[in-house]
């Protein structure tokens, strides 16, 4: 059956249950019970399922205020008020939301995402996520209601017709609970479906976009590759750093086994793409979950262009890849198929935000080896037959590093003059020193300068060059994500607001620094070996 969200995207209910189940728990089952059972049973059962620790709290103080004990992660609904009904966090939520994001603590965010989390769960026991009902003649049937809203805003004669479906529904859902015959609960469901037909086919997707998203709902590809990705790169790099101590370790056999699985992924992974692009209607990089997805498809890309040229830069592709798609799975990305802002329903979100975004797979590849050859270069001691192994890898990622990023650079460049283009058509000029346009141009200027400091005699090194890609990619990350986050703009979206630096950033920028300081200690052997041969 399908039901409509509030961004008025009409989908199957496996599909709403998965999201609403995953904003309330974050999970996609509990209990032994699948999610469509979890959220039809809170909707036909509140009383009883209000009862059930569903909702996830962290902060301890927001634990005792809801009176759970310290080694409780959920709490059930009913704990959220009090016994006059009154719900228990409304002014410390209100007070939290009132904040800048800045001056929020830990104590203030987990409340504003628990106070998201009994509303979903409210919004679910109250049925109102059940938009089933299209009213004839109605804005052309684009607007679907929930059973509630039908019966008391309907007209007498439409509002009779859904009052009828819904007995016929309690019915066969009362004699399925009873007698386990669920042949009446089927056919209330089909005439629920063929009144949505009647009333509400300008919004209803073909059966054959249905099943799509039926199946990909099971499928869950991607988040099934990531483990994969990310443990079938590491176990190739570990080879390759045992091969360093010892030279006689054939690793064609796993380097073969490895392309051969991100082979396999990388063509499940363009399949999975391209089902979500055909169930969206629109190209699958329109966000920050679905540009995560692309990026790490481009990285696996870059990875079996260069399979042929050096294993390492294969074992670096997976780990990049699975590290983008985990990425892409946290809390913080939202993975629901979403309708298009107006701006981007255009064919200019397929050939430039494709083209742009695929700059960061083949640069991410280059930044990966970067830190690799850092590695490699605190690796040298005193053996001198190890260093000679291990310079051999220095020049192959190197090497591998350049190709990768003038691929990156030259997707990056032509990327951001078709999206002049785009936005010559969208606002009437090329450019406007958008934080967007602006950032984008300075990444092309520092990859540009990389690229070109060979022929800069005091630049001319190979710590220099993998050193600074490593760093470089700080602009990428600050076009794509920081301009997001901190800068408004056309591009961004932004309030202007911005939120705080997360403490990872400055753990990241802390094991880089002292990366390169510690390889720069061992630069001047490779040197030496250089003029020994």
């Amino acid at each position: 059956m399908l039901v409509q969200s509030r961004d008025g995207r009409t989908k199957p209910l496996d599909t709403a249950a998965t999201n609403l189940l995953n904003k309330i728990a974050g999970n996609s089952s509990m209990f032994g019970l699948s999610h469509n059972q979890i959220i039809l049973g809170m909707a036909s059962r509140p009383d009883a399922w209000k009862q059930l620790e569903m909702i996830k709290a962290s902060h301890p103080k927001l634990k005792k205020m809801l009176g759970m004990e310290a080694s409780q992660k959920r709490f059930a609904y009913e704990k959220a008020f009090d016994q006059h009904g009154n719900y228990l966090l409304a002014s410390i939520a209100e007070e939290a939301l009132r904040k800048r994001p800045g001056e929020r603590g830990t104590f203030e965010k987990d409340v504003i995402k628990v106070d998201e989390r009994v509303n979903v769960a409210y919004f679910v026991y109250s049925g109102r996520f059940m938009r089933v009902f299209p009213l004839e003649g109605e804005a052309a049937n684009k607007k679907w209601h929930y059973p509630e809203e039908a019966l008391t805003t309907f007209p007498p004669k439409a509002a009779a017709e859904v009052r009828e479906l819904l007995r016929q529904n309690a019915r066969g859902l009362a004699v399925g609970l009873r007698e386990g015959n669920w042949s009446q609960a089927n056919a209330a469901i089909d005439a629920i479906k063929a009144y949505q037909a009647r009333y509400g086919a300008a919004v209803m997707p073909d059966e054959t976009v249905i099943k799509a998203e039926l199946l990909y709902n099971k499928l869950q590809i991607f988040e099934r590759l990531y483990p994969v990705y990310l443990f079938s790169g590491l176990v190739l790099l570990a080879f390759i750093f045992i091969r360093l101590a010892r030279p006689t370790l054939d690793v064609t056999t796993p380097t073969r086994i490895v392309l051969g699985i991100l082979v396999l992924g990388f063509i499940a992974h363009t399949i999975s793409l391209a089902m979500r692009w055909y169930i969206s209607g629109h190209a699958p990089w329109s966000n920050g979950y679905e540009a995560m997805l692309y990026i790490s498809w481009s990285i696996i890309l870059a990875g079996i262009l260069f399979a042929r040229s050096s294993e390492l830069a294969l074992a670096t592709t997976g780990i990049f890849a699975g590290i983008a798609l985990f990425v892409a799975h946290l809390s913080w990305l939202d993975p629901q198929i979403t309708t298009l802002v107006p701006v981007l329903k255009s064919y200019w979100l397929t050939i430039h935000v494709s083209i742009i975004t695929a700059s960061y797979g083949f640069l991410g590849l280059s930044t990966l080896l970067g830190f690799i050859v850092l590695i490699f270069y605190i690796m040298l001691g005193k053996d001198q037959k190890k260093n000679e192994r291990i310079s051999v890898n220095i020049l192959e990622a190197t090497r591998i590093s350049e190709m990768s990023m003038i691929v990156g650079l030259f997707l990056l460049t032509i990327g951001n003059f078709l999206g002049g283009v785009w936005a010559n058509e969208s606002w009437g000029r090329y450019w406007g020193w958008d934080p967007k346009e602006t950032w984008a141009l300075v990444s092309i200027l520092v990859y540009t300068f990389v690229v070109h400091m060979r022929f800069v005699p005091i630049l001319r090194s190979n710590f220099i060059f993998n050193a600074v890609s490593v760093v470089a990619y700080s602009s990428i990350i600050m076009t794509y994500f920081g301009v997001n986050y901190y800068l408004s703009g056309l591009h961004s979206y932004a309030s202007g607001d911005p939120i705080p630096v997360p403490v990872w950033i400055y753990y990241a920028v802390s094991v880089v620094v002292v990366m390169i300081i510690g390889a720069s200690f061992n630069r001047n052997k490779l040197v030496m070996i250089k003029k020994e041969k």
